[in-house]
């Protein structure tokens, strides 16, 4: 791809200007680049990359907030953000917090206060402006933005000015970036949604931390280049035919390994009679793909979902440990998507190591072999003729969405989100609905009374379940800490403090919102600060939200919430 320059700006309103310029950090001039070795071992006052680490876990070793005080958080601070669909995970690095916002938006605050630092403004295209941006990557002295219209951004750290900018696919074709990018060893790596209309498949692509310049891509479908037999699970469909299959999260990165671990959605349109692939695998959606960071080759990959009918996308935040299992240190990834199924792999070359149902109820399998992970499919669920509308457990809703997991090393368990939801998928034809179905009737799931909301506490040594916690409303995602606390909002507006070990609420207190966005934690000063976005219809909440009708929350009202100790 060719560098383009596209029209950009530091558009600050002009009573911001003196905040500019007189910002101590926008006159420093001792900003320690971010290298490599900073990434691998961060300070602990810092939360640096997707998920706060390489690994993925959303864990925070600070400790300061633990359960004998966590009672006395307040709200520190808080930040009006840009309106439309939000889903934020801000960045942290020597008491300066980079928030994405929708709309190509990224600010540098103050994160002690608040205060504004910089502004970046992208200027899109005519009809976009309401696609949200999860995350952010920070390496060296730059930050990188990856935006609706497709196009990667590298910005000063230090000013928010425009160092490159990349057009990496095509907008006018359905190409999106939801997931922001990582960085590493030089590379900055992001990975393509697709719309259902597109095309064409979507990629993750390398490019030069320094130019922008693409080094590789990878496309999520099987094609040219790759062994005939996972071309064959694709039965008759071309090529050319195979789209979708999102990378809709951000991947994880083992700097040992030099491995990339990024999961992929569904194929378009859903039902396989539509496709006409078959009984077909599709290869290598709904997977999980270690990738040599250098080359883009697969090195392994492991299928959560074959042969999907029902859009059961595997948009996961892949969770890397190191985990005695049976007696071994295994270098383990943690996986979980829509079906609720937590997997459990050796991440150096993906043997099975243990499964664990989260959700309530689920139809998708007859079983899942607990010995190699091997998947049979309940065929009776799968519709041969348009106009059949089976019950779906869990749901296109249900299960785990865009809800991140978390792994503590303290307690060696993992926080699972999820919601106990079923959907009516009634197969309709192409020219009515371009994905084959309609999905819009949600059910409770049986054997819940009710209750939505799932968080769930899981061994990682051997899937064991130590605790579990059901609510009327369905949950977010969920931050845990080294004070042994786990953070979880709901998408009614209530965010709670869980003792880890034991599951029991230590605190909750309503917020202006929804709870959308990715709870995180930093310290400045030797100050613990907990923050989380609120706000935005994102995908899922008002849909979700009509199992529990007497639960009203508003909608909009975009806000980062950040809470810290009395004094």
């Amino acid at each position: 791809m060719m560098m383009v320059t596209r029209a950009t700006s530091l558009l600050i309103p002009v009573l911001m200007l003196l905040a500019v310029f007189s910002s101590p950090y926008a006159q420093q001039t001792s900003f320690i680049p971010v290298t490599d070795a900073v990434l691998q071992d961060p300070e602990p006052a810092d939360w640096l990359r997707w998920r706060r680490g390489s690994e993925g876990s959303g864990y925070s070793p600070l400790d300061q907030i633990n359960p004998e005080n966590v009672g006395e958080l307040r709200l520190a601070w808080s930040w009006a953000m840009a309106g439309g669909l939000q889903q934020p995970e801000p960045i942290v690095y020597q008491g300066v917090m980079y928030l994405p916002h929708t709309n190509g938006v990224v600010q540098a605050l103050e994160a002690r206060t608040g205060d504004l630092i910089w502004e970046y403004r992208r200027d899109l295209p005519e009809g976009m402006g309401n696609f949200l941006t999860r995350n952010l990557a920070l390496y060296e002295d730059k930050v990188f933005l990856t935006t609706e219209d497709a196009y990667m951004v590298a910005l000063d750290a230090r000013t928010g000015r425009v160092v490159w900018e990349m057009e990496v696919g095509d907008a006018d074709d359905r190409l999106r970036y939801t997931s922001g990018p990582i960085a590493a060893e030089g590379r900055v790596f992001a990975g393509l949604s697709c719309g259902t209309s597109t095309s064409r498949s979507c990629f993750l692509s390398a490019h030069d931390a320094d130019t922008g310049e693409e080094l590789w891509r990878r496309e999520s479908v099987a094609g040219p280049g790759d062994p005939a037999e996972h071309n064959a699970t694709w039965g008759g469909v071309p090529y050319e035919q195979r789209r979708k299959a999102s990378f809709w999260m951000t991947g994880s990165y083992d700097a040992d390994l030099d491995l990339l671990y990024w999961t992929t959605a569904s194929a378009s349109p859903y039902p396989e009679l539509h496709k006409g692939s078959g009984d077909g695998a599709l290869l290598y959606t709904n997977s999980i793909l270690a990738l040599n960071a250098s080359s883009g080759a697969i090195e392994w990959f492991f299928q959560m979902q074959p042969r999907d009918n029902f859009d059961m996308d595997h948009q996961d935040n892949a969770i890397l440990a190191d985990v005695e299992i049976d007696g071994t240190l295994r270098k383990v990834i943690y996986l979980l998507g829509k079906p609720g199924i937590l997997w459990a792999l050796d991440r150096e070359d993906g043997e099975y190591l243990w499964h664990q149902q989260l959700v309530a109820f689920q139809n998708l399998y007859e079983q899942i072999d607990p010995s190699t992970g091997a998947i049979t499919m309940n065929e009776s669920l799968i519709p041969r003729e348009i106009g059949e509308a089976p019950l779906v457990c869990p749901g296109m809703r249900g299960g785990k969405l865009f809800q991140t997991n978390a792994y503590n090393p303290v307690t060696n368990a993992l926080y699972n989100p999820v919601s106990n939801a079923c959907s009516i998928f009634e197969v309709v034809p192409l020219d009515e609905v371009i994905s084959g179905v309609e999905y819009d009737q949600i059910q409770h799931m049986q054997g819940t009374e009710g209750q939505v909301g799932r968080l769930t506490a899981v061994s990682a040594t051997n899937g064991e379940i130590l605790w579990t916690h059901d609510q009327r409303a369905a949950l977010g995602s969920v931050l845990t800490t080294g004070g042994r606390l786990v953070f979880a909002g709901d998408l009614h507006r209530s965010f709670r403090a869980f003792d880890a070990t034991t599951g029991d609420v230590l605190w909750e207190t309503p917020l202006s919102a929804p709870v959308t966005g990715y709870p995180m934690s930093y310290a400045v000063d030797g100050k613990q600060y907990v923050a989380v976005g609120v706000g935005g219809n994102s995908t899922g909440v008002s849909h979700l939200a009509t199992l529990y009708p007497e639960l009203r929350a508003p909608n909009g009202s975009n806000v980062l919430m950040v809470f810290a100790l009395g004094d």
